[in-house]
C-alpha cells in the first residue's frame, strides 16, 4: 500500500515539475532571460539587437506581441530565422503610440515560418516581458500599467501614478463601431478585438493550472484505488474468520440428525393366521376305553431305576 501511495506522489511531483518547466523563460540573452519580467525598459525608436541561445525549433518568424493577451497586438519583426543555433537580430523599436498609452508591456515570440501568432502558447519561446516607453520619456513620468478591453461596449481604464496615487477611469458607454484608428498605424501591425475580457492570465499560467489540476486528479484516483484494495482485503479476512465459527453446511447436519431416527415400517401380510375351521367332535365310549388302555400300557413300559 505504501508503495502505491509513493508512486502516486511521484507521478504528481513529475507533473508539477513539468508545469513549472513549461512556464520557465527560454534562454534569451537580450532581453536578459536571467532577469524577471519588466526589468528591461526601452524607448520607442531605440535600436536594439535582440539575442538568443540555440532553441529547439526550425525556421521561424520573430514577433513582437503585447503582454496582455486580450489586446491581440502583434508585429512580425523578421522571417525565416534559423534558431537551432545562437543568433542575433538588430531592430529599431517601432510601436504604435496609442498602444503604448494603453499598455506599454511587450514580449518577443518565435513561431514556425508561415504560421499565425495566435493563439499564444509556451511553445513559442516567449522572452521576458519588457517595457517600451514613448520617445524621450522615462519610467518615473509614465504610467506603470494600463488595461484595455474592446467589447461591444468600449471600456478603457488608465492608471496614472501621482503623489496621491489617484486613478483615472475613462468609459465609453456607447457601442464601439470599430477599433480606434490609432491602433491600426505602425509597421505591419495587427490589432483584433478580443471576444472576452479574460482574466489576464498568461498562456503559461493557464497551462500550469491545467497540469496541476491533472496531477491532483491522479493523486485522488491513486488514493481511491489504495482504499478500495484495503477494503477488499479486510472484507476477505472477515469472511474467512466467519467461516471458522459457523458450520459450512448446516443443512447437512439437519439431514444427518433426521436420518439417525429409525423410521417405523409396516410389513405387508395377514394380521391373523388362518386356523382349522372344523368343529370339535366328542369321543365315543369305545374310543375312550381304547385311549385309556393305551395309556396304561405306556405307563407299564416305563422302568424306574433306583440309585444303588
Amino acid at each position: 500500500m505504501l508503495t502505491m501511495v509513493s508512486q502516486a506522489l511521484l507521478y504528481s511531483f513529475l507533473l508539477i515539475k513539468a508545469s513549472v518547466f513549461a512556464q520557465e523563460v527560454v534562454p534569451w540573452s537580450i532581453p536578459d532571460g536571467a532577469k524577471p519580467n519588466f526589468t528591461e525598459v526601452y524607448n520607442d525608436g531605440n535600436s536594439i539587437t535582440w539575442s538568443w541561445q540555440a532553441l529547439n525549433h526550425s525556421m521561424s518568424d520573430l514577433w513582437l506581441t503585447s503582454y496582455d493577451p486580450t489586446l491581440s497586438y502583434a508585429v512580425r519583426i523578421a522571417s525565416n530565422i534559423n534558431i537551432t543555433e545562437p543568433g542575433t537580430l538588430p531592430w529599431t523599436i517601432t510601436v504604435n503610440q496609442t498602444l503604448i498609452d494603453i499598455d506599454d508591456r511587450f514580449v518577443l515570440r518565435f513561431t514556425l515560418t508561415g504560421t499565425d501568432i495566435y493563439p499564444l502558447s509556451p511553445s513559442q519561446f516567449p522572452s521576458p516581458a519588457f517595457i517600451v516607453l514613448k520617445r524621450g520619456e522615462t519610467l518615473a513620468s509614465t504610467s506603470v500599467g494600463a488595461t484595455a478591453t474592446v467589447l461591444g461596449v468600449e471600456s478603457i481604464t488608465i492608471e496614472i501614478p501621482t503623489a496621491t496615487a489617484a486613478s483615472t477611469n475613462i468609459t465609453s458607454v456607447g457601442a464601439a463601431s470599430s477599433v480606434p484608428s490609432g491602433l491600426l498605424d505602425g509597421n505591419s501591425s495587427s490589432v483584433s478585438p478580443s471576444s472576452s475580457s479574460g482574466s489576464g492570465l498568461g498562456t503559461g499560467a493557464k497551462v500550469g493550472i491545467g497540469v496541476g489540476v491533472a496531477a491532483l486528479v491522479v493523486v485522488i484516483l491513486g488514493l481511491c484505488f489504495v482504499v478500495l484494495r484495503l477494503y477488499r482485503r479486510l472484507k476477505a479476512t472477515s469472511n474467512r474468520h466467519s467461516q471458522g465459527i459457523i458450520p459450512d453446511h448446516p443443512e447437512k447436519d439437519n439431514m444427518t440428525s433426521a436420518s439417525s431416527t429409525p423410521a417405523v415400517r409396516e410389513i405387508s401380510g395377514l394380521h391373523e393366521a388362518l386356523g382349522d375351521r372344523r368343529h370339535p367332535t366328542e369321543l365315543g365310549s369305545k374310543q375312550e376305553s381304547r385311549i385309556a388302555e393305551l395309556g396304561s400300557k405306556h405307563e407299564s413300559r416305563i422302568v424306574f431305576e433306583m440309585p444303588g
